[in-house]
């Protein structure tokens, strides 16, 4: 039930869409049809123990989290004195 739930969301720009287009690129159809419904499963145990509300993240919450963590090692390394140069000025050889 749980997979035809994730297949339901197929034609949406959400997390679940997403979730299982990017591992259905990686593994297969079998495989990203699994993850996704488990990560449905996963939420829907996350809304009952805490009670709150489902917030839907967006179809494109990865790609937000990785250039935070990249935003947040270069203010890593600035703090330790260091300076970085962005991609668009660095040299190409």
């Amino acid at each position: 039930m749980a997979v035809e739930c994730v297949l339901a969301t197929s034609r949406q720009n959400n997390r679940m869409a997403s979730h299982r287009k990017r591992i259905t690129k990686r593994q297969g159809k079998m495989k990203g049809r699994i993850a996704s419904a488990h990560l449905l499963l996963t939420i829907a145990y996350n809304i009952l123990k805490t009670g709150e509300p489902y917030h839907e993240l967006g179809s494109n919450y990865l790609e937000e989290k990785q250039m935070n963590k990249e935003l947040k090692m270069i203010e890593y390394l600035k703090k330790k004195g260091y300076t970085t140069i962005p991609p668009s000025e660095q040299q190409t050889a």
